[in-house]
């Protein structure tokens, strides 16, 4: 029985990770990478996008919690099989990629500090929101690469290890126009 649970749990496990796609691409060897698009189109070229605002803490990442991501469902009209979900820029003031250009966005004005209960009433207002709008893909090189540490020089009373992720390229999203306003 302990072992069928454990098989079981491994298969749900599998299933759930292989349907969602980050933007991430992750180097093995950086010296003979090819980076392409997780679009299907060459980067900088605009294209019509259906997305949908998705909640990064879903994902159980420490990289992704309190981010806003967006989940991309059609490009130029084709529809996206899988679930493609990247980081994005704002570049119309029409979306927010955290909880504070969430609050900024709806009540039009900054705040220092959330409670859990204004996050909460401003996510169910957001997350799951369906948007049409014309971007590009584009991305950037992020984390730590290997023996990193080898070489940092250790001073007094400053960590010398920090949490990061590895060296990847990052696709991500810049929105230029919003459709749906």
């Amino acid at each position: 029985m302990k072992y069928l649970l454990v098989t079981i749990f491994a298969i749900v496990c599998f299933k759930a990770s292989s349907q969602i796609r980050l933007g991430n691409s992750l180097p093995g060897d950086s010296s003979n990478i090819t980076i392409t698009t997780k679009l299907g189109i060459p980067f900088g070229e605009m294209a019509k996008l259906e997305i949908e605002v998705y909640n990064g803490d879903s994902l159980l990442w420490k990289e992704y919690q309190g981010v806003y991501l967006l989940k991309v469902n059609a490009v130029n009209n084709i529809k996206i099989n899988d679930s493609l979900i990247l980081r994005f820029t704002d570049e119309t003031g029409t979306l927010a990629n955290d909880d504070f250009n969430l609050y900024q966005l709806l009540y039009k004005k900054k705040t220092g500090s959330l409670s859990s209960t204004q996050i909460s009433k401003m996510r169910k207002k957001y997350i799951g929101k369906r948007i049409t709008v014309m971007a590009y893909e584009t991305g950037q090189f992020r984390g730590t690469p290997d023996k990193y540490f080898d070489y940092k020089p250790f001073v007094p009373g400053i960590p010398h290890y920090f949490a990061t992720t590895g060296f990847h390229f990052e696709h991500s999203l810049v929105i230029v126009s919003n459709l749906s306003k």
